[in-house]
């Protein structure tokens, strides 16, 4: 494939990734999964609201009604498109330096899509096989507020329905995250303190810019995750790209 690699779509913003590259990216998905709806996630990079609305808009314009997720890391995407049957197109870089973004394709099953479906969509993108509604058939849009909490219950959920949860509250873990300023941020302090986990953080504010560390956590990035584990005496330290 020409554009679509093993993780959806990268490049520079304002240089490989532009708002009308996404939206075109947005409608030729929308058009090949054939679907009356699309969510849309994002993580916390500057330039993802840019994109999340060219996304929005591109895919209105072919009829869709979308789902506005705001931040919310790529797993909960992934369980909101399992819980209510509807894509997402989600605007993430994951690992890669700030000045980056990109997009993945969730299915409505929520897993990413295959690559067969990934091929129809690159063929459809480079041939700008959609087409624009009409202005009385242009689709919806409505925020969707409560996503990364619907996800923290879920996962809290199915602990509890498997006997984990009462085991790891009584076990009085501390943990130490380090959730790198991205997604995450919005949904895993919460998650262990609900699990009755003592929490300290270090990089927990959403911040585009990364000013804490670069996103990858690798070994040689997480100094400050390892020196908090040992100041606070932590029984596990957790790292998020």
């Amino acid at each position: 494939m020409q554009v679509f690699g093993s993780s959806g779509v990268r490049g520079v913003a304002g240089e490989e990734l532009t708002p009308p590259f996404v939206g075109q990216v947005a409608a030729a998905a929308g058009t090949q999964l054939d679907t009356e709806s699309v969510a849309i996630a994002r993580d916390t990079r500057t330039t993802g609201r840019l994109f999340a609305d060219a996304a929005a808009s591109a895919l209105a314009a072919i009829g869709c009604d979308v789902h506005r997720l705001g931040i919310v890391p790529t797993p909960g995407a992934q369980a909101y498109a399992e819980r209510t049957g509807v894509p997402v197109v989600v605007i993430t870089a994951s690992h890669n330096p700030p000045e980056y973004n990109g997009v993945k394709l969730v299915g409505a099953n929520g897993v990413e899509l295959p690559q067969t479906t990934l091929e129809r969509i690159e063929e459809r993108l480079l041939a700008e096989d959609f087409t624009l509604v009409g202005y009385d058939a242009v689709g919806s849009h409505r925020e969707v507020d409560d996503a990364p909490e619907r996800y923290v219950d879920a996962l809290l959920d199915r602990l509890a329905s498997e006997g984990h949860r009462e085991r790891i509250a009584d076990a009085d873990l501390t943990v130490a995250l380090d959730p790198g300023h991205g997604a995450g941020c919005l949904t895993s302090p919460e998650f262990f303190r609900e699990l009755g986990c003592r929490v300290v953080t270090v990089n927990a504010q959403p911040d585009g810019h990364f000013p804490g560390r670069n996103p990858e956590p690798v070994a040689a990035n997480l100094g400050d995750l390892r020196r908090l584990v040992g100041a606070t005496d932590a029984d596990l330290g957790i790292a998020h790209d």
